[in-house]
């Protein structure tokens, strides 16, 4: 557990030569969920110039390949990150294996909430979509049917769900983001609503352990190699790596950058950020506006 001061820095470019590799979160950090930001290429092309190798970690309820396919869409190349581990993959893996006892007992026919985009959920699985709870077995939530939609939309379908006692499968932890400037729900705030109807709910990503093992096992690092997480979750990405005993950035003109009075490129107040650490429990090593060399 760190218990020593956090330091602010301006980027990284003034720490990376502590580290071995990269831990980096992508909605908030490197995007937007529509385009890069205007200094993050120019800090994964700064470290791949440095040879500090760059994981990429998120809870994207979908699987790598779409990830990818987009990032490049937004002139984030491939070449930029060595590895990429959504959670999307966790799950999806999950699915086709179904050794964990939890997914074992799934059956075959799901009713899915969550936009198209995240369809590649179900490739390659003998699975059913149904358009009806009744006729459901399981639940799968990848998001809100619209990104504009309120979590209150969902209240009568989570509360017909938790009669019927389905299982919830949700592999995006995040309560909210920022998209392209507005702030949305995601599947978190859904799975977090059915729990507490006490619904069943399975989660993927950050920040529990099995986030971080499946990064790992594909970063390939050896177990004394240093590493630096970058994120904008206090909940996830800060969360995550305190658990995992990990060295961690918080970028604060993330999701927090209205509570904090900083916006993306500025720092905040060490007051005000302390005050937020205080309120969660939770300990990072570096705070920094953006992610940025």
């Amino acid at each position: 557990m760190r218990t020593a001061p956090y330091e602010m820095i301006n980027g990284l470019s003034e720490v990376i030569g502590k580290y071995d590799a990269v831990i980096l979160d992508l909605w908030g950090v490197v995007h937007d969920g529509v385009k890069a930001y205007p200094n993050s290429v120019n800090a994964l092309e700064a470290l791949k110039a440095a040879k500090i190798p760059v994981a990429l970690l998120s809870n994207v309820p979908r699987r790598s390949s779409v990830v990818i396919e987009r990032m490049e869409n937004m002139g984030i190349a491939r070449d930029l990150y060595s590895v990429i581990a959504a959670s999307g993959d966790i799950a999806y893996r999950h699915l086709v294996d179904r050794v964990d006892p939890w997914y074992a007992a799934l059956g075959k026919r799901v009713f899915r909430v969550g936009p198209v985009r995240d369809m590649s959920m179900f490739e390659g699985q003998d699975i059913e979509i149904v358009s009806r709870l009744e006729d459901a077995e399981w639940m799968l939530v990848t998001g809100p049917d619209d990104d504009f939609d309120p979590l209150s939309k969902y209240e009568n379908m989570l509360h017909a769900a938790k009669t019927l006692e389905l299982p919830m499968l949700c592999p995006n932890p995040d309560r909210e983001v920022v998209r392209d400037g507005h702030q949305i729900i995601c599947a978190g705030a859904l799975g977090g609503r059915y729990e507490e109807l006490g619904g069943d709910v399975r989660w993927e990503g950050k920040p529990f352990a099995s986030a971080y093992d499946f990064c790992l096992q594909m970063f390939d690092k050896g177990p004394d190699a240093k590493l630096l997480v970058v994120g904008d979750s206090i909940s996830t990405d800060i969360a995550g790596s305190n658990n995992a005993g990990l060295d961690v950035a918080l970028v604060t003109g993330g999701i927090h950058a209205a509570e904090l009075d900083a916006p993306r490129g500025t720092l905040p107040e060490r007051e005000k950020l302390d005050a937020l650490l205080a309120a969660t429990g939770r300990h990072i090593t570096y705070a920094i506006g953006d992610f940025c060399w």
